[in-house]
């Protein structure tokens, strides 16, 4: 009987204790929100390097005096080829000194670095550059008179229209010759041409070079060009290889051994001849014989190895600047407050945000949409961008962006708010949840507080609130809500802490 009396006082004792006070310790469950980031992004404008066009013309002498084309010139031919750098867009046209027919390019030969521009005539000229020395051949000629200034003159006029010589590149005459301009002697008859009379004559004949070049000072009336219908060469040479020290004159084996001076003073001249334009005028001072001339080399002691040596310091690439009306700000996951966007130019410069404005004039526009676009407007549509991007207007350089320019674009992250917290241990006790943000309790009110909203799809909750604590795919589940001044920005770091009994617990 006393074991069934203490039996029934443990059993009524037991049942008077709340279910609660034997559940398992509260759950906790912890959330760090971070404070949003700021980004910044530097990009710069890019360049295309444009090789150089460099257009050669080799006049080889075949006059009766002298014997040019051999073994050793040749081999010289071929170092001269190969000293020409590969980045250089070169057109070499070699060509009789003295003509054997009314065709420029008869026995003529081309070596091109690319074909493009070039018609059917020049074309069937065109060699390989590695066989084009060996295959040089050109007939002697029955004169010994060689009018070389004007040869040039005529080879050049002739052979611009097949793409041969073009315009805006470097156009090299390179003289090769045992003796001297004779158009004087052609001209007025051999004894007639003291200093006086054939520097007349080589000035006008220097006078029409300069004017096919362009940006040239010359007078050009009764020349045939001018600005319009020049060269527009980025530079001019006349590189003579000759005769031109008296010392050296009984080492030429062939012709006359004249010392050479109507071609060392052409040379000279275009040498030093200034540019219109703001070109620079040449200033890799080519002379190696004379250091009162410049571009000239003795024939007798000097072969062709190394005579563009210094010339390449003064070709230079060009640089063709691509433009931008787009600007990538980031990728197309990023979530952007557009109110702190700032575009600075490396300049300085701050561009005014137009975002709103109809037709701006300047600064940028962002729409906060992800899309792929070309960035680049010049020389081509290109450099393809896929994420948010800002549209810049104006002008070229104010302030659609070209090179070199660069812009840094800083923004902050979209502000987001939490309003909901998702109960990771499912269904709770309700009166065992406590809530506490940054350590501080929150209190349960439905206006200042949280409250407990039991199961939900989360389809149903407010989309303008972010849900603290939710795994990616969720659907469905038990929420508390955050009111009032319990919501939290992501304007600083914040932390939840959620403590509660679940019911899958016991």
């Amino acid at each position: 009987m006393k074991n069934k009396l203490l039996m029934m006082a443990m059993i009524l004792l037991f049942s008077a204790c709340a279910k609660e006070e034997f559940a398992v310790n509260k759950g906790s469950q912890n959330t760090s929100l971070s404070a949003l980031d700021s980004t910044a992004n530097k990009l710069c404008a890019q360049s295309t390097l444009i090789s150089p066009k460099v257009d050669i013309l080799l006049l080889w002498d075949n006059s009766s005096s002298f014997s040019l084309v051999n073994s050793s010139t040749k081999a010289s031919m071929n170092s001269l080829i190969s000293s020409i750098p590969e980045r250089f867009d070169y057109h070499i046209l070699s060509v009789p000194l003295v003509s054997q027919n009314a065709n420029t390019l008869y026995e003529a030969q081309l070596v091109a670095k690319n074909p493009i521009g070039l018609t059917s005539a020049a074309m069937g000229i065109l060699k390989d550059k590695a066989t084009a020395a060996q295959s040089l051949n050109f007939t002697t000629s029955n004169q010994s008179a060689e009018p070389g200034i004007n040869r040039a003159t005529q080879v050049i006029e002739a052979n611009r229209g097949n793409g041969i010589f073009r315009n805006e590149a470097y156009t090299i005459v390179v003289m090769i010759s045992n003796e001297d301009d004779d158009t004087c002697e052609l001209e007025t008859g051999y004894g007639e041409c003291g200093t006086t009379t054939w520097k007349a004559k080589v000035d006008a004949q220097i006078n029409k070079l300069l004017c096919m070049r362009g940006n040239s000072y010359a007078n050009c009336s009764g020349t045939g060009y001018s600005n319009s219908n020049s060269l527009n060469s980025l530079m001019m040479r006349f590189i003579n290889i000759s005769q031109i020290k008296s010392s050296t004159k009984g080492l030429c084996t062939n012709g006359v051994g004249a010392v050479n001076q109507r071609y060392k003073y052409v040379a000279d001249s275009l040498y030093k001849a200034e540019y219109t334009n703001g070109m620079n005028r040449a200033n890799d001072h080519l002379n190696p014989m004379d250091a009162l001339s410049f571009d000239s080399y003795d024939l007798c002691t000097v072969g062709f190895n190394h005579i563009f040596d210094g010339l390449q310091t003064s070709i230079t690439e060009s640089i063709l600047k691509h433009k931008y009306d787009y600007w990538p700000v980031t990728g197309s996951s990023t979530s952007i407050d557009p109110s702190t966007i700032r575009v600075v130019r490396s300049d300085g410069k701050i561009l005014a945000n137009r975002t709103g404005e109809s037709n701006p004039s300047d600064g940028y526009t962002f729409d906060n949409v992800s899309a792929t676009r070309n960035t680049r407007f010049y020389p081509t549509p290109g450099e393809s961008f896929t994420g948010k991007m800002i549209q810049l207007h104006g002008v070229d350089g104010n302030d659609k962006i070209v090179y070199p320019n660069c812009l840094t674009v800083t923004f902050n992250a979209e502000k987001t708010t939490y309003g909901y917290v998702y109960l990771q241990y499912g269904e709770p006790n309700t009166s065992t949840i406590e809530v506490r943000i940054n350590g501080s309790l929150v209190p349960q009110s439905a206006t200042n507080g949280w409250d407990y909203m039991g199961l939900q799809y989360t389809a149903a909750l407010d989309q303008g609130y972010k849900v603290a604590n939710m795994p990616s795919g969720t659907t469905s589940g038990y929420f508390i809500r955050l009111n009032g001044n319990y919501k939290i920005q992501n304007t600083s770091s914040n932390t939840i802490n959620v403590l509660y009994n679940s019911k899958n617990s016991n």
